[in-house]
């Protein structure tokens, strides 16, 4: 049951037939009946305020979605741990089925059992008008990821209710969690690829730090020691095969992509290269590399991007070799000044990508070791190589 209804919402006083968007935080998974006045309803989130001491007994319990507004365009779903009700996701999908956006937060989404998988499948079947989904924090059982891939694609099948546009917008992301030692074994790494459609203009593979906040030895549900620790992991090179074949198949490749995040999966500068050669319209790139210390590295990932003629903005997230580790952590070895590019090899850069504002690299998105960031204004490439911050342990 909600703990509050859409008409009394917390916040500000609202004209409900003036409301946007309504947060409904459920104790169960009965939905509330919603007002006429809500009728203009563009966006709905749902917020599990389940105990987990409760959670799996409401997994079994009878629940209620009523008729919902039918303009809303926009579902988030959030903190969601164990997934669903089977039927649950398939019946909400009934009631709105004009979403072109779905945000799914922190959660085991397809649930524990295969029914609850299989009705998490159906969801996505059943809303053809989708353009958008982000998938954040969002955990499944092997299998789940490739059978609703289907359903978020280009499908041109004449079978009622198949055909679809799919997906414009694809965003994943994962917090990398220091304190998890199987962290990166809980991510379906081969199967997320498939979710890549033609229709992509933004494709985002994503691993980003944790945000930084200072240990309260006074909270039990702290693990001490991980404030200290910063930077995140990425997968194999080994593991970015499904990756490059999606973005680079006639079938499956985005035929308009203009943002590409690929940071969960290293590259070596070939497959960046391979990629890059089909994706050529790219404006923004974020991407893990495999790095070695030196020029020769450098001359290999300046021609992996040379072709990508109206790129703005460039990010690379060093994943070191032995040797670029070992000599990265002696400030006095240059190495990242010798290894990424200087202001006069951007300024050749510019020349075949004009619009080219932006270029930085990190190692694995930690300060400690250091930073480059160059940025073009008025004209002109200025900073360079910034030396590392602080003291904490950085995760290679």
């Amino acid at each position: 049951m909600a703990t509050t209804s859409p008409q009394n919402l917390p916040g500000a006083p609202v004209d409900p037939s003036a409301a946007q968007g309504a947060q409904i935080p459920l104790q169960s998974f009965t939905l509330p009946t919603f007002p006429p006045e809500a009728s203009s309803l563009k966006a709905l989130t749902l917020t599990s305020d389940i105990t987990v001491s409760d959670y799996q007994s409401h997994l079994t319990q009878p629940f209620s979605i009523p008729p919902l507004p039918a303009g809303i365009e926009s579902l988030t779903l959030e903190l969601f741990s164990m997934g669903y009700p089977p039927a649950f996701l398939s019946t909400l999908a009934d009631r709105l089925p004009n979403l072109k956006s779905v945000v799914v937060y922190s959660q085991l989404f397809a649930g524990i059992s295969e029914e609850s998988m299989d009705d998490a499948v159906e969801f996505f079947k059943k809303l053809q008008g989708l353009r958008a989904v982000h998938f954040l924090d969002v955990f499944a059982k092997p299998g789940f990821f490739s059978k609703a891939a289907k359903w978020l694609k280009y499908n041109t099948s004449d079978t009622p209710g198949e055909a679809r546009r799919g997906l414009m917008f694809l965003e994943i992301n994962y917090t990398f969690r220091h304190e998890d030692e199987d962290f990166m074994g809980k991510i379906q790494a081969s199967e997320l690829p498939s979710l890549v459609g033609p229709g992509l203009i933004s494709c985002s593979f994503n691993l980003s730090e944790p945000e930084g906040a200072e240990e309260d030895e006074e909270d039990p549900t702290n693990i001490q020691g991980v404030a200290s620790k910063e930077g995140i992991m990425a997968f194999n090179q080994s593991l970015a095969g499904p990756l490059i074949e999606a973005l680079t198949d006639e079938e499956t490749s985005p035929k308009g992509l203009r943002a590409l995040i690929t940071t969960l999966y290293t590259l070596t500068a070939e497959q960046l290269r391979k990629i890059l050669e089909v994706q050529k319209h790219v404006l923004v790139l974020q991407a893990t590399a495999e790095v070695e210390p030196g020029e020769e590295y450098k001359k290999k990932l300046l021609k992996a991007v040379e072709g990508c003629k109206n790129l703005e903005q460039v990010e690379v997230v060093a994943n070191p070799s032995l040797q670029f580790f070992m000599e990265v952590q002696n400030p006095r070895s240059g190495v990242m000044a010798k290894t990424f590019p200087t202001g006069e090899d951007l300024e050749t850069l510019s020349k075949k990508c004009e619009k080219l504002s932006s270029f930085k690299a990190n190692v694995l998105r930690t300060t400690n070791l250091g930073t480059v960031d160059w940025q073009k204004k008025d004209g002109k490439w200025s900073g360079g190589v910034l030396p590392g911050k602080g003291t904490g342990t950085v995760t290679v």
